[in-house]
């Protein structure tokens, strides 16, 4: 009886473990549509070895990052709790190396190049301007725990453009976050260009503060004063950029 019973716990135990290493990547999708903006698209592989489209969604429609991205889960780590992975993208110069707990998530640093069109996704004013250029994101070893940021993110918005503007390119922008103890600080420059965009504020407890003004450099004022408009609340010739959450 005992060795019949041995032989089945080990059946059920093969089961699981053979379950377990073909579990569709296509979960991991499910696991993001449920738990935030981002999006896989026809998801290939396992949980442990896979590929997919990814995404952003507005709500109402997702915007594919172009390239497809692919990703590597260690297994020696899971046993002390925590997932180790390495993740690949045509944007990203090398894979990504990527830890997760149930308390934290561990990105090494990095950058990458993306396309401006992707900030529709973070709804208004981007879904209205309709943003053309290139985003250019670099960051030094990131730690998310307990709803602080730990490190350094650096997104820059290199010759932008709006749907709304003929003036082309806008300027280029940078947005500077840098996390430590419970409070991240969030500054926004103008590099160049006749829109001029500044602003700071911070995040804290994953709540945004953030109060900026948008202008235009005088000669330019007549051509870009439509679309300084859209931006915030109208004062003058400039707008109020705020954003409390």
């Amino acid at each position: 009886m005992r060795y019949r019973l041995l032989l089945v716990l080990v059946a059920v135990l093969a089961v699981v473990v053979t379950a377990a290493a073909r579990a569709p990547a296509v979960w991991i999708a499910d696991w993001l549509q449920s738990h935030g903006r981002l999006r896989m698209v026809d998801a290939r592989g396992t949980v442990w070895s896979g590929s997919a489209m990814i995404g952003v969604s507005d709500g109402r429609q997702v915007l594919l990052i172009p390239g497809r991205i692919s990703w590597k889960i260690g297994l020696a780590a899971i046993a002390s709790g925590r997932v180790m992975a390495e993740v690949a993208h045509p944007s990203l110069p090398a894979p990504l190396a990527v830890s997760l707990t149930t308390r934290s998530i561990t990105v090494k640093a990095g950058q990458s190049e993306l396309p401006a069109a992707l900030l529709v996704a973070l709804g208004t004013p981007f879904n209205t301007i309709r943003p053309g250029g290139a985003l250019g994101v670099r960051w030094t070893d990131l730690e998310i725990k307990d709803g602080t940021l730990a490190g350094g993110l650096q997104i820059e918005w290199r010759e932008a453009q709006s749907a709304l503007s003929p003036v082309a390119p806008l300027g280029s922008y940078r947005l500077q976050i840098a996390g430590a103890g419970d409070t991240a600080r969030v500054q926004l420059d103008t590099l160049r260009g006749p829109l001029r965009l500044q602003g700071s504020g911070t995040v804290k407890g994953g709540r945004i503060s953030f109060k900026g003004v948008a202008s235009a450099d005088p000669q330019m004022r007549p051509a870009l004063i439509g679309l300084i408009s859209v931006l915030g609340r109208r004062v003058g010739d400039e707008a109020i950029l705020s954003l409390e959450t």
